[in-house]
């Protein structure tokens, strides 16, 4: 079974290969993401995640994704699986963009800086966004220029049987200022959000609220709603970010690959990342404090010193937690942290 998967792998990166040198479409790894965390024991858990992206470009304006996921290498096996396919006719009428798709197709309300699984550890929860979509249906889309434009999505979300949900976006953007607006529905649930930019000279704002499970006759639950805000303050080569976010009650879980409640209650994440980065230079360094209360962790105060290096494309990041108070962590925890997109 093992040498099949290989041979897979094998076939795979052979027919992506063929097929780019008779079409002239490309071949990308659009993720590759290695996280090993070392505890005090000096026990290596290392996490993998890649994504091949398999895209037509402008001229055939098609794309299939693959995906390889595991959260713990040394101890399971993972596989190649498909994970999204998108086709589109631009410019209908000179009017209107539609695209058809199947799997995965990206996130609305993208987080920023506090996201992803090196802050958030719950296997397959990395909370990047207000809202993942996945499922099969069409997109019709219209823009004017890179100012204004909105999308609608009817599909059959993941989970369901049967066509049951559309979402709807409106986006205005601006040089300084981004706002964007999402409403939609899956069966008799509903949902709404909007996220909101500022991009100032020395000061940035990011917030990003929703509440992805309305429904009629139910009261509204402050532990439903996801909710970031970000605030970047630039002072020539340091940066200060503060982050605040609570968890949604319903999320999309990467590693189920379904819509699952996320069971958290009364949570509340604060980080503080102060780093330095010196002009034309390759690295960067600084501290994060981080205070947390969730489903994991009843009260927990973390201080994390890190360093990134730069270097042909990859980013390069150590960093190690000191968890004070923690519940389900060790009190020392070291990262490395590799990502890269070719």
């Amino acid at each position: 079974m093992k040498q099949l998967k290989y041979n897979t792998l094998i076939l795979f990166i052979l027919l992506s290969a063929s097929a780019n040198l008779l079409s002239g479409a490309n071949v990308f790894i659009t993720t590759m993401d290695l996280t090993s965390r070392i505890n005090i024991n000096a026990e290596i858990e290392t996490r993998g995640l890649f994504d091949i992206s398999y895209d037509g470009g402008y001229k055939y304006q098609g794309k299939l994704l693959f995906q390889y996921y595991n959260p713990d290498i040394e101890n399971t096996q993972g596989n190649i699986v498909f994970d999204g396919a998108q086709a589109s006719v631009l410019d209908i009428f000179n009017v209107i963009d539609l695209t058809y798709w199947t799997g995965y197709y990206g996130i609305l309300g993208e987080g920023k800086h506090y996201k992803g699984h090196l802050y958030h550890r719950e296997p397959g929860f990395d909370y990047n966004g207000y809202l993942p979509i996945v499922g099969t249906g069409i997109i019709l889309a219209s823009h004017h220029y890179d100012q204004l434009g909105g999308q609608i999505y009817t599909y059959q979300r993941y989970g369901s049987g049967n066509i049951n949900s559309m979402d709807f976006t409106f986006w205005l953007d601006s040089d300084m200022i981004s706002f964007s607006v999402f409403t939609g529905f899956s069966s008799s649930q509903y949902r709404i959000g909007g996220q909101f930019s500022y991009l100032g000279e020395g000061t940035q704002l990011y917030l990003t609220i929703g509440y992805p499970t309305l429904e009629r006759g139910r009261a509204l639950d402050l532990d439903e709603i996801y909710f970031l805000l970000e605030e970047w303050f630039i002072m020539k080569n340091w940066n200060l970010i503060l982050s605040i976010f609570t968890r949604p009650g319903e999320h999309y879980n990467y590693e189920h690959r379904v819509y699952e409640n996320t069971r958290e209650t009364n949570d509340i994440d604060f980080n503080f990342d102060l780093n330095y980065e010196p002009e034309a230079s390759y690295f960067s360094g600084g501290t994060e404090l981080n205070i947390q209360t969730n489903r994991l962790e009843t009260f927990c105060i973390a201080v994390s010193p890190y360093v990134s290096i730069f270097t042909s494309g990859v980013t390069w990041k150590v960093k190690v937690d000191f968890n004070f108070l923690a519940d389900s962590r060790e009190f020392i925890t070291a990262y490395l942290n590799i990502k890269a997109s070719f």
